[in-house]
């Protein structure tokens, strides 16, 4: 193929969901089924000095009582490598780390008494002192896993160029940048169903990869089962929270296996957000070396991740510091990475994963730089960013950024976005007494990395043509766009293709989605696997119409001859034929298997700008205006990718103005629920505009990725629109954390 088009199609599998018919794991009914409750750890760290099952196990209507006693040896625990840890049990043994931990598993015949069971089990606990903070972590006594000393759990330095010779030259500041703990809070919570008849184990299960817990299951669960194959159904969000699997999956399964019958889970929201992996939660302390016409001459110090109990989310802060120069030419960093215990939630991965970190951090930076100087904030960023010439290129900590013209584009996008207008009119509307702010952050991100990807493509006898994916889409419409691609390579009208993903027993081996790759590397299967089905029609079509296959052209799904356009054939008269025992060097059938390796990452990058408007005397910020300009390569259908990206915005603005999953002290979950954990609503949105341009890509699509540039950019957006707008109020503040609420902006103000 010369090119994929840009066309914006509808979603082909929507019906399902806007009709009320869609399938999420708590719609599936099995007949016999039975429902699985947890005792759950009430202290984010104690001892177990022992669980009293007594009670319940002589209830009929309990029908499955477990606690680590009854799974040593069934469920092989996690270990963590290299990373200092000790195992995590999937039913603690002698010891909890965070509220929520499991620590036994009750089955009844419904979720009330199975729940009701639950709360009669009695846990003997010890407590333990607990930790929320890391930089007291390192410094407590507490000792939260016992191989891991100063409750760190790992430690990387990062070095280039002559970092102690550019400070001692340089003027120099000091800066700590906070992310805060946030709760993913996807609309579906977890949930696990899993039904086993005596050999085959099947699980329904709200995941972002299917495939990685079938082989969790048959490596952990040392039960004999015949065949596991895990189907992801539809899945009500995910956002990096359902990549890892959980220990209700495991113990599920296991349950389902013990008594023969189906088994269901489904977390309640308080349950699901003090035990699905928290996001965020990374704070750098850094010292930043410039020059006095603006050069950023160097970075030292570290980024420090709130592991939380567990080591799930080590690569976040190796990410971050990797990432931290962003789009400019930093030549001297020392940089750490740092990997600390507290009695949390697990941190892993969420929405953008390390880059949204890194973008808030360097962007924060860039203003605060050329704050000290009164510079433009436009010319700090045109000052240190990598020229296009200079592309690709390789930033000290070693990841090469593969095209791209970064100064033209801050240019263009300010220009288009209309930054230097607002600005104007912001000031217009100082002097009328309104406080208005106008603030932009540039970004650049990585994506669609490997490992590789899988498709099938495969065109029935009737001609119709089915896709099955490897890759495990959670809603962002990436079947539609699998189907756009084939249809043109295929010449087939989009209403004859179906996609089916999310069933280990479709294909045999696929990764998921994550790292906004399923488009880019996905697709990348698709095409391949389309490409060889529609050779080999050619060739098909040849063979019946006694011609050479370099005479054949598909025109309008129409197999013609060039030398003699009278002669043509349909998809289905070439499938029949293909399907039948014609004569010829071909064996029968019209389908292909495909692996795509995306060999190496992309670079999603551009500038976003938003626009506020302040409220002096409550501290209340309302965002305007958000307006953003992306190069994501080739945006293979436009309407989707605007849909991401402003999904993604959302989530940012969420992070910048009201999220924040509170712990107290001692690690005890403050706001576990919707009522006080606040998500931006339609009121807090504005009206959101999107701008593309295309910057092509070594993949055949040419596409960069979309998924997580909204979180990424959002929040030093935003961050940056506040704080100008406190300059026009005549408060000189630097705001180095978040969420911006009313109560933290009327406190900066009032202290002047």
């Amino acid at each position: 193929m010369a090119g994929f088009s840009s066309r914006s199609v509808k979603r082909i599998e929507d019906y399902e969901l806007i009709t009320g018919k869609g399938r999420f794991v708590d719609d599936i009914r099995l007949r016999d089924t039975v429902y699985a409750s947890f005792v759950r750890s009430s202290y984010p760290h104690a001892l177990i000095r022992g669980v009293d099952v007594s009670d319940v196990a002589k209830d009929p209507r309990a029908l499955l009582v477990l606690t680590f006693k009854d799974i040593e040896g069934l469920v092989e625990p996690y270990s963590f490598g290299d990373v200092n840890s000790d195992p995590m049990y999937v039913l603690a043994r002698s010891k909890v780390r965070y509220v929520g931990e499991p620590i036994a598993m009750v089955v009844s015949s419904d979720p009330y008494t199975a729940h009701d069971l639950a709360e009669r089990i009695v846990v003997d606990y010890e407590p333990l002192d607990g930790v929320s903070d890391p930089f007291k972590a390192v410094e407590s006594d507490v000792r939260i896993h016992e191989s891991a000393p100063r409750n760190i759990a790992f430690e990387r330095d990062f070095e280039a160029g002559d970092v102690d010779g550019v400070f001692r030259s340089s003027s120099s500041f000091r800066v700590r940048l906070i992310n805060q703990d946030l709760a993913p809070a996807p609309m579906e919570t977890r949930g696990v169903l899993a039904s086993f008849d005596g050999a085959n184990l099947t699980v329904w299960v709200s995941t972002q990869t299917p495939y990685d817990l079938k082989e969790e299951i048959l490596s952990r669960l040392k039960v004999d089962v015949k065949h596991v194959r895990v189907i992801q159904p539809h899945v009500g969000g995910a956002f990096g929270a359902k990549i890892f699997n959980y220990p209700e999956e495991l113990l599920v399964a296991l349950a389902s296996y013990m008594l023969k019958r189906p088994v269901l889970w489904r977390a309640t929201r308080t349950e699901d957000m003090i035990t699905t992996n928290r996001g965020r939660a990374l704070i750098a302390d850094l010292e930043v070396a410039y020059s006095r016409d603006g050069e950023i001459r160097g970075l030292r110090g570290e980024i420090i991740a709130d592991l939380g109990a567990y080591p799930w989310g080590t690569l976040l802060p190796v990410i971050a510091v990797r990432m931290l120069p962003g789009p400019y030419r930093i030549q001297n960093a020392r940089v750490k990475a740092v990997g600390v215990y507290t009695n949390k939630v697990p941190l892993a991965a969420y929405r953008g994963a390390g880059r949204p970190e890194a973008t808030f951090f360097i962007e924060r930076i860039m203003d605060m730089v050329a704050d000290e100087l009164n510079m433009d904030p436009v010319d700090i960023r045109l000052r240190n960013m990598i020229r296009g010439d200079e592309m690709p290129y390789r930033n000290i900590f070693g990841l090469t950024y593969d095209s791209g013209d970064y100064r033209s584009t801050l240019e263009k996008g300010l220009e288009k976005l209309g930054y230097r207008e607002l600005s104007r009119w912001a000031d217009e509307e100082a002097r009328r007494g309104n406080i208005i702010g106008v603030g932009f952050a540039f970004y650049i991100e990585i994506t669609s990395g490997g490992p590789y990807e899988s498709a099938i493509v495969r065109v029935g006898a009737d001609g119709k043509v089915t896709i099955i994916s490897g890759s495990t889409p959670t809603g962002q419409g990436d079947a539609t766009v699998f189907a756009q691609l084939a249809s043109e390579i295929l010449g087939v009208p989009m209403e004859n293709i179906e996609v089916l993903w999310g069933d280990t027993d479709l294909i045999g081996r696929g990764f998921g989605t994550f790292g906004s790759r399923t488009l880019a590397v996905g697709g990348g299967a698709v095409i391949k696997a389309a490409e060889r089905v529609r050779e080999k029609a050619v060739r098909v079509a040849a063979t019946v119409l006694e011609t050479d296959p370099e005479d054949i052209e598909i025109v309008d799904g129409v197999f013609r001859s060039r030398k003699d356009p009278s002669k043509t054939l349909t998809w289905k008269q070439v499938a029949e034929a293909a399907y039948s025992s014609f004569k010829g060097d071909l064996e029968p059938g019209l389908e292909a298997v495909a692996y795509y390796d995306p060999i190496k990452p992309v670079y999603p990058f551009g500038v976003h700008l938003a626009v506020v408007k302040l409220d002096p005397e409550t501290g209340r910020v309302k965002i305007l205006k958000y307006r953003s300009y992306d190069d994501v390569g080739k945006a293979i259908n436009p309407m989707l990718a605007e849909g991401q990206i402003v999904g993604g915005i959302v989530q940012g603005i969420g992070q910048a103005l009201l999220e924040h999953f509170i712990y107290d002290e001692s690690s005890n979950p403050q706001n576990p629920n919707l009522a006080e954990y606040l998500i931006p609503t339609a009121v807090e949105v504005p009206d959101i505009e999107v701008n593309f341009q295309e910057t092509p890509t070594h993949h055949p699509h040419r596409v960069r990725g979309v998924g997580e540039i909204g979180t990424i950019a959002a929040p030093p957006t935003v961050v940056s629109a506040v704080e100008n707008a406190l300059r026009r109020l005549g408060v000189r503040a630097r705001l180095t954390e978040m969420p911006l609420t009313p109560s933290y902006i009327w406190s900066i103000i009032n202290k002047g």
